[in-house]
């Protein structure tokens, strides 16, 4: 990441950055932590959930996120507590000292996620209500951004589930985004590097003590 200009001592910020495989998450995150200078003694990146002293790395793009089979219910309903622990492990050792530190911290996905896609995670139909009480239990990120673009467009990026998978999932994450406090939906049909760059100036607006204009933010619509 560019050399932060402009740092206060403004709270650090912790955001959530959803959408199906093909909007461009990934591309995304790794363009705010390369080419951009946001005004934070440093950023921080997770899959799914933040870790104590453990980032989010690199690995094998995932071809079939469904090619798993679900685990039985009483060994998911074991994962789902064990996954609620890790996340206030992570927030209490690292977002909390992100936060009081001036870090910026993304998670790529987070654990809403096993609502909307829970083949992804190997959730059973006969887990997803034990899922349902969780969730809520869990810490809350500042910011949500969902990364939203026509099932056609993600289809052409990724098609790793079905055309009608993708299109579920794109609902499903604008239905979850309808009720969430702090939500904001980005349209991710653009190029990406546009697509950066309007995270880029949400995540400017959201800092507490530092007041950007909304006129600054274009393309994106809060819920």
């Amino acid at each position: 990441m560019g050399t932060p200009t402009g740092r206060g001592n403004q709270r650090g910020l912790w955001v959530a950055i959803f959408g199906p495989d093909g909007t461009g998450k990934s591309t995304v995150i790794e363009r705010l932590a390369r080419e951009f200078s946001l005004p934070f003694h440093g950023m921080q990146q997770f899959h799914f959930r933040p870790m104590f002293h453990k980032q989010w790395m690199d690995s094998p793009p995932v071809t079939d996120p469904h090619a798993n089979p679900p685990r039985s219910g009483p060994i998911s309903i074991f994962k789902l507590l064990y996954w609620l622990a890790a996340c206030w492990f992570g927030y209490v050792l690292t977002i909390r000292s992100a936060q009081v530190n001036s870090r910026l911290v993304i998670c790529d996905r987070y654990f809403d996620d096993i609502l909307i896609d829970p083949r992804r995670y190997r959730l059973p139909k006969s887990s997803l209500w034990f899922a349902k009480l969780i969730v809520p239990l869990a810490p809350r990120p500042d910011v949500y951004v969902l990364l939203d673009v026509a099932a056609e467009v993600a289809q052409q990026r990724k098609p790793e589930v079905s055309p009608f998978e993708s299109q579920r999932q794109r609902l499903a994450y604008l239905d979850m985004f309808r009720l969430l406090p702090n939500a904001f939906v980005v349209n991710a049909a653009s190029p990406l590097c546009e697509v950066a760059r309007q995270v880029e100036n949400l995540i400017l607006e959201s800092i507490p003590s530092r007041s950007v204009p909304r006129a600054e933010v274009s393309l994106i619509a809060g819920f």
